[in-house]
């Protein structure tokens, strides 16, 4: 699943995945039914049965999709900062990120804040999937002078995601971009101390302005 408004739809499933993120983002995931997910797909409840066992099924393989688009958009931005310094790079991954979401308000619902709503596996599957940012953080810990947690990026990764869920369920999502100083800040504050990460923060700010 690419970016959803660029997705060129390559097969049913797709389409039905696809279907699952627009209609849980819009609904809630409590009140999406398998006959709007079909319906909205395209295809008919007994085809929906062949594919998928049932609307949780769908959703989880929905969530994995749309987490694969996130972490390939990061990545992409995280990549296109190449030789620069390391908190710059961060910080044009976060910014890919929050205009991603910004941009995609499905995706942000369906992957933020339903996730919440689905049940254990469901947070299990959202933890996993949080740990799969790590490695962007994790050289962080060299630049600092002290020996760092090992926990360290799974806290850092914590207080970002607080941050944009509070966004996205407050209907702010449209307007990400605005925390990305704010989301900086707290990102690198643990790995370059408040001071740095201040600056790093008015440097967002000043760029902006």
């Amino acid at each position: 699943m690419g970016s959803l408004k660029a997705y060129a739809v390559r097969s049913e499933r797709e389409r039905v995945l696809e279907a699952m993120v627009r209609v849980a983002a819009a609904k809630g995931y409590e009140a999406t039914t398998v006959a709007a997910v079909a319906d909205a797909a395209g295809i008919s409840r007994q085809r929906f049965d062949q594919l998928f066992a049932d609307k949780h099924a769908c959703f989880l393989e929905a969530y994995d999709a749309a987490v694969d688009v996130l972490l390939a958009h990061v990545a992409d931005a995280y990549e296109s900062a190449d030789g620069a310094p390391w908190p710059d790079r961060i910080v044009a991954a976060l910014r890919g990120l929050l205009q991603l979401l910004a941009s995609e308000a499905d995706i942000a619902r369906m992957g933020v804040v339903e996730v919440s709503a689905v049940g254990e596996d469901a947070r299990i599957r959202y933890r996993a999937a949080m740990t799969r940012f790590v490695p962007f953080l994790d050289e962080g810990r060299s630049l600092s002078g002290d020996e760092l947690p090992p926990d360290t990026a799974r806290f850092a990764i914590g207080a970002a995601t607080s941050m944009i869920f509070d966004e996205v369920r407050g209907g702010r999502g449209p307007e990400l971009p605005r925390i990305l100083p704010e989301l900086a800040f707290s990102t690198l504050m643990p790995y370059l101390g408040a001071e740095r990460a201040e600056a790093e923060m008015a440097r967002i700010d000043g760029r902006a302005g």
